[in-house]
């Protein structure tokens, strides 16, 4: 029976940069006899090619489709599963969804269990307020309705999301059992392995050892934007007709966000100050402690180390955002300009390959027919 490590987030815990490794690493995991299976864009998703767990969570709204795209993912894994004894799964949305879809655990556990899997849950929590900015700064950038600052909507929009870890924990193991889910802090100064990092960490959960044959040089980030950026983003979001563009405009603040951070290093400043901060982890305090004793055999009750620090609060600076404003215009001209450059090569590439038909036998011929189909007209209307 082979074994499925199910990676289920939570979100902003560094996922994307650990899917993109274990895609990048298909030979080095496989001589350990790990497969993290490449599912496709139809399963994964065309913008999330690694988060190969994205079949477990299909839309019910067509649900033949769905239905096919369930079975497609369980038969990709069941092949890899008679090769490999352990297989690797990932996506962070998991985290909450799971929770939302009906019978998610049950379903999931039923269908591995046909294909001979059995399944092992392993989850990073990441401090709550933390979290909660980090998913806001993720979802201005990446989400063109989202317009709301911080306050209203931390307010209005995060009743959904398990912010108690404890009580969100024991409903999963109630589902999958204790012996199958593993528990992990994403703190720097808690990760384990021989690194010391998320990735020495996260290996050593699943039972990989890392060794000069994994590549790490292309990893993928997924970085959030500095204060001014990401309140350009906000006011962009709010403005109405720009939808069909959101990815194009998305990539222009990432290639600004990115240039002006190395040339402006921004104060260390927040957005959610240390009064407020305090305030939205009380109510997690218990949860918190016994999450470090259950999960984690922590008998301080200790779940996040790192102090709360408190940061100068971040007032916007009009000549940092003009500056800023310029940059990401630059930008948006830049990428313009490069796919305006891509169509003109393509629309060269095809009138050159008309010439060529011109003077080819294929177009000559075709010449030949349509001189004598014009001629058999004329005969006619004569």
């Amino acid at each position: 029976m082979a074994t499925v490590y199910l990676c289920i987030g939570t979100q902003k815990t560094g996922t994307t940069m650990l899917q993109a490794f274990m895609r990048n690493n298909p030979e080095a995991l496989a001589e350990q006899g790990y497969c993290y299976p490449d599912m496709g864009p139809e399963l994964s998703g065309k913008l999330y090619k690694n988060r190969n767990a994205h079949f477990l969570l299909r839309p019910g709204l067509d649900v033949e489709k769905s239905k096919r795209q369930m079975e497609m993912g369980y038969h990709i894994v069941e092949k890899a599963a008679k090769e490999y004894p352990y297989i690797v799964l990932s996506d962070e949305i998991i985290w909450y969804n799971c929770r939302i879809k009906p019978n998610f655990w049950e379903d999931i556990l039923s269908d591995f269990g046909k294909i001979n899997c059995k399944v092992k849950v392993v989850v990073y929590l990441r401090r709550q307020d933390d979290l909660v900015l980090s998913l806001w700064n993720q979802k201005v950038k990446g989400r063109t309705e989202i317009s709301k600052d911080f306050k209203q909507w931390l307010g209005e929009d995060m009743d959904h999301f398990p912010l108690d870890y404890y009580e969100h924990l024991k409903f999963i193991e109630s589902k999958v059992g204790r012996e199958n889910l593993l528990v992990r802090v994403y703190e720097n100064g808690q990760f384990e392995g021989e690194e010391k990092t998320l990735l020495s960490d996260y290996l050593k959960t699943i039972g990989v050892v890392f060794n000069d044959k994994f590549d790490v040089e292309d990893e993928v980030k997924n970085e959030g934007l500095t204060n001014n950026f990401v309140e350009i983003r906000r006011i962009l979001n709010s403005i109405t007709g720009h939808e069909e563009m959101s990815e194009f405009f998305r990539q222009a603040v990432l290639n600004a966000n990115q240039c002006q951070k190395e040339l402006y290093p921004e104060e260390k400043t927040s957005i959610f100050s240390y009064e407020d901060r305090v305030a939205f982890l009380k109510p997690f305090e218990e949860s918190s402690k016994k999450t470090a004793e259950e999960f984690l055999g922590r008998s301080d009750g200790v779940l996040f180390r790192k102090p709360v620090l408190n940061l100068p609060a971040w007032n916007p600076d009009s000549s940092a955002i003009y500056r800023d404003i310029v940059a990401y215009m630059i930008e948006i001209f830049c990428l313009q300009k490069n796919q305006i450059d891509q169509l003109k090569n393509e629309l060269h590439d095809l009138k050159k390959e008309v010439r060529s038909m011109k003077n080819g036998m294929v177009f000559r011929g075709y010449q030949k027919i349509r001189g004598a189909l014009k001629k058999d007209q004329e005969q006619t209307a004569n």
